[in-house]
C-alpha cells in the first residue's frame, strides 16, 4: 500500500480514536494487518512490547512531521512518560483525499476498535503477542493449544491464567479464525 494510503489509515484510527499512544496506536495497526486483513504492508518482529515494526513508527512520525497527527510527549501521574497522539485539521483532508481507500476499511477499522479500543497500552502487547504467536504457530501446522505457554515464556510478567484467558477470549470472539498466517 501506498504511503498516503498508510497515512489516510492512519488519520481513520486516530481521527476514531483520539489520545492514544504510540504503543496502542501500533498495535492497532497490526490487528488491521494481521486479523483484518488491511493491505498494509508492514513487516513484524516480536519486541519488548510485542509485535513491532519500524515502518509504523516511521509512518507515525512522518505523519507528525507533516502535522496530520500531532505527537506529544506526556508526562503521566506514575512519572512514567508517554505519548498522546491527536489528529491535526490535516488528517481530515488525508482521508478525504484518500476517501476510496478510507471508506472502504471504515468498517473493518470500527470493528477492530469495538473489540480493542478499550484496552491499555500493556493489553494489548499482551493481546497481539498472542496473536502473534497464534499466526506462527498456524503458518508452521503446530498444536494450536500451546499458543499460551509459549506466550508466557516470551512475556513471564504476564501470568499463565490471564494469557489463557484472554486467549479464550479472542477465540470466542472469532479473533483468531480471521488471522492470517
Amino acid at each position: 500500500m501506498e504511503l498516503n494510503k498508510r497515512i489516510s489509515i492512519i488519520s481513520e484510527v486516530v481521527s476514531e480514536n483520539p489520545n492514544i499512544g504510540k504503543t496502542a496506536l501500533m498495535k492497532y495497526i497490526y490487528l488491521l494487518q494481521k486479523v483484518y486483513k488491511l493491505p498494509m504492508e508492514y513487516d513484524y518482529s516480536i519486541y519488548t512490547y510485542g509485535p513491532y515494526s519500524s515502518a509504523v513508527m516511521e509512518d507515525i512520525d512522518f505523519a507528525d512531521n507533516m502535522n496530520i497527527i500531532n505527537v506529544e510527549r506526556e508526562l503521566y501521574d506514575n512519572g512514567i512518560s508517554g505519548y498522546c497522539i491527536t489528529p491535526s485539521e490535516k488528517a481530515q483532508e488525508i482521508i478525504n483525499a484518500e476517501s476510496e481507500t478510507v471508506q472502504s476499511y471504515k468498517t473493518l477499522i470500527q470493528e477492530m476498535l469495538s473489540h480493542f479500543k478499550n484496552r491499555n497500552a500493556k493489553e494489548l502487547e499482551l493481546l497481539t503477542t498472542i496473536i502473534y504467536i497464534y499466526s506462527n504457530y498456524k503458518v508452521n501446522n503446530w498444536n494450536l493449544t500451546e499458543v499460551p505457554s509459549n506466550v508466557h515464556e516470551i512475556k513471564p510478567h504476564f501470568d499463565v491464567k490471564t494469557i489463557e484467558s484472554e486467549y479464550e477470549k479472542l477465540c470466542s470472539l472469532g479473533i483468531l479464525e480471521k488471522v492470517t498466517a
